[in-house]
């Protein structure tokens, strides 16, 4: 390589004096070099936006990363990128966040296999995070493939600050494959994380699938749980809405319809049905108490609002879908009941209500 002095430099390149096409490429080629030399850490910030820490990651927990001797909590951070990670790792990144999973697996294609552990880490966990979101919004990967993956990234990767959201995802995808009492064990696990949300989802979870067992007093404990959190954010709000509809499911499952369809028809009078998740489960909640008191006609009106008007909210919807498959034979709706199938069998094959059909 020639030597060049400084100053010649400077008006060989921001005078825009190229001296060769060797030199520029040469010259900004380092300066892309030094950009990505270092690790960086994106986080959170109000208003959605966000701001990046640059510097050596040092330690990395399911709880954090630590960059340039400060920790950022896991729930903090927006993403990771480390200072020598292949393009097409941040391509197939930004690939899954803005959903497009079967791009972001293909662009992992390109990789080399060597790869550092850090860097590895990260392309394991792209794909086996689009793998299952693939499979639960009802693609072509079995729920049971994509649990495997998952797995398979928790046992190599134990102290990812992934770790949480992969718990997550795998319990979810036990669920889809028809195995709840497993689903409950791993939701379980979350009850330990210091991600407020993940917290919050392995309690409200757990309580669901402890219904769907018949462990109506552990759903009980998990649901009281989640009222107990003495956090006032948003989000916590949400979840005691959410467990407030579910412990009221469940005084009507242990035989009180009347108290339980009062405490329902509450919450639906006082908050705002804009809350389409909320609102999803209230339905669906009054539903199987009408169901338990052998209300058929009641139980599918509750259930129908829930298909019609709350669709966006997959997991319930596919469970109102479900159980209106199942009500419609015994009012004479064959049709309805046909179609209510078929939309298991399409939409959500990949659920657990089609494990149950």
């Amino acid at each position: 390589m020639v030597a060049y002095p400084t100053n010649q430099m400077q008006k060989t390149v921001f005078g825009l004096r190229l001296l060769t096409p060797g030199i520029v490429v040469l010259v900004f080629g380092l300066i892309a070099t030094i950009t990505h030399a270092q690790d960086a850490v994106y986080k959170y910030r109000d208003g959605g936006r966000t701001s990046k820490v640059s510097g050596k990651i040092s330690d990395v927990t399911p709880n954090g990363v630590t960059i340039g001797g400060a920790e950022i909590a896991a729930f903090e951070i927006k993403k990771v990128i480390y200072g020598k990670e292949p393009t097409e790792v941040e391509r197939a990144r930004s690939q899954m966040e803005s959903g497009r999973f079967a791009d972001a697996i293909e662009e992992l294609g390109k990789i080399p296999n060597r790869l550092p552990k850090p860097i590895q880490e990260e392309v394991d966990f792209i794909k086996a995070f689009s793998n299952s979101q693939i499979s639960l919004r009802g693609g072509n990967v079995t729920p049971k493939v994509a649990a495997s993956e998952v797995k398979s990234f928790i046992e190599a990767h134990p102290t990812s600050f992934h770790l949480f959201p992969m718990i997550d995802q795998f319990a979810k995808l036990a669920f889809a494959a028809g195995i709840p009492n497993v689903a409950e064990t791993e939701f379980k696990k979350l009850k330990s994380a210091t991600w407020p949300e993940f917290k919050l989802k392995g309690l409200f979870n757990a309580g669901q699938m402890q219904i769907e067992l018949g462990k109506l007093a552990e759903a009980k404990a998990s649901f009281e749980a989640i009222q107990a959190i003495e956090s006032n954010d948003d989000l916590t709000q949400t979840y005691k809405l959410l467990s407030d509809c579910e412990l009221a499911r469940l005084v009507g499952l242990q035989g009180d319809a009347v108290a339980a369809q009062k405490a329902l028809e509450k919450i639906i009078k006082d908050e705002n049905p804009d809350n389409k998740k909320l609102f999803a489960h209230l339905y669906n909640a009054l539903g199987s108490v009408h169901e338990k008191a052998d209300r058929k006609k009641e139980a599918a009106r509750a259930y129908l609002h829930t298909e019609l008007l709350f669709a966006s909210e997959s997991e319930a919807h596919a469970e109102a879908v479900y159980r209106l498959a199942k009500i419609w034979p015994l009012l004479e709706e064959t049709d309805r009941a046909n179609r209510a199938r078929e939309t298991i069998k399409t939409r959500y094959r990949n659920s657990y209500w089609a494990t149950k059909l």
